[in-house]
């Protein structure tokens, strides 16, 4: 799962997902259920070549995370043609599975 800590670059993967499903995950390596999360997300990462997995370290990109609104970590941002659908805040893996599930069955 590739690190995104750049706004252009994140702009540009929501532009060119092609209707993909995006997936990107505000972590911080310091913090335990993050942690937690990580393995989940690479083992759906490699599971569904159909959804766009980013993650955004928020230690290492403060400002950024500040212009995403990230207040608490983990938070991951799901998007569907560029467009902000879903937040999912903690380690909750079946919510964030469930909305998931629901950008996929959208296309």
């Amino acid at each position: 799962m590739e690190q995104m800590n750049d706004k252009s670059a994140i702009e540009r993967v929501l532009r060119e997902a092609g209707g993909r499903p995006v997936v990107l995950a505000c972590l911080s390596y310091r913090c335990k259920h993050c942690r937690n999360l990580m393995p989940f997300l690479e083992e759906k990462c490699q599971a569904m070549p159909d959804v766009i997995f980013k993650k955004m370290d928020v230690n290492a990109s403060q400002d950024l995370a500040y212009e995403f609104g990230v207040t608490s970590v983990p938070i991951c941002f799901l998007y569907l043609n560029g467009v902000l659908c879903y937040q999912v805040m903690g380690d909750n893996k079946a919510l964030l599975m469930d909305n998931i599930t629901e950008l996929r069955n959208r296309n």
